[in-house]
């Protein structure tokens, strides 16, 4: 008798085990393994609204653009950037006027880490020495695009250590004999595996550009 008992409870025992294994390999070939916290992917970004969109202007340059809605505003270096760190070849005599700044992250699953849209101007350049800003790092490449009415060039300058950490797309023209100029900084992060992100994909690149491109339509300036 007590035979046959042990002989049922090591029976009971290998069928439940046999059953927990079963149970483990189902759940690990149905993909719902638990997943630690910091790899499971974000939800979605909600576009927040807030602030709304709203004009600025600039009354002594005469110049107004657009800051879409959830971007911040600022008129003073350092509050939400490093102007010498993201616009690498202005001059000395650059003023900042104005930085917009993206208020959320439109990709979090990806390495994105912030956009920046910064309006700027050099006094007493001359046309070339204005160009010459758009260009003057590599890879020196250039073109032509229409802001406001008005021929800008447009270079880009790009850093980074284990990957392109920014890139700043560059315009400028000389205009009442100063060099304006605006920059559309988009900044990501190296490491995306390690921090549980991926790299971001050239088409989120495109979807944040056509952001900062929508603040470039927007330009007006003013009458002489």
């Amino acid at each position: 008798m007590k035979s046959r008992l042990i002989t049922s409870y090591t029976t009971v025992a290998l069928l439940t085990a046999l059953a927990t294994i079963a149970s483990a390999a189902q759940t690990k070939s149905s993909g719902s393994e638990p997943v630690p916290p910091l790899l499971r992917p974000k939800p979605p970004a909600i576009e927040p609204t807030m602030p709304p969109a709203h004009p600025f202007h600039d009354s002594r340059y005469g110049v107004t653009f657009t800051v879409p809605a959830a971007w911040d505003l600022t008129r003073k270096d350092a509050e939400v950037s490093t102007f010498n760190l993201d616009a690498r070849s202005i001059a000395r005599t650059t003023q900042l006027r104005a930085v917009a700044s993206i208020d959320f992250n439109p990709h979090p699953n990806s390495t994105f880490s912030g956009a920046l849209f910064y309006f700027s101007v050099t006094p007493h350049l001359t046309p070339a020495e204005c160009s010459a800003q758009a260009t003057v790092r590599e890879p020196r490449t250039a073109s032509t695009a229409q802001i406001g009415g008005l021929a800008f060039t447009h270079g880009y300058d790009e850093h980074g250590g284990i990957c392109t950490e920014s890139r700043d797309e560059i315009y400028t023209t000389p205009h009442n004999n100063s060099c304006y100029r605006f920059d559309a900084v988009i900044n990501t992060f190296c490491g995306g595996d390690v921090s549980g992100v991926q790299d971001i994909t050239p088409h989120e690149l495109d979807a944040v550009r056509m952001r900062m491109q929508k603040i470039l339509d927007s330009v007006h300036f003013d009458a002489n």
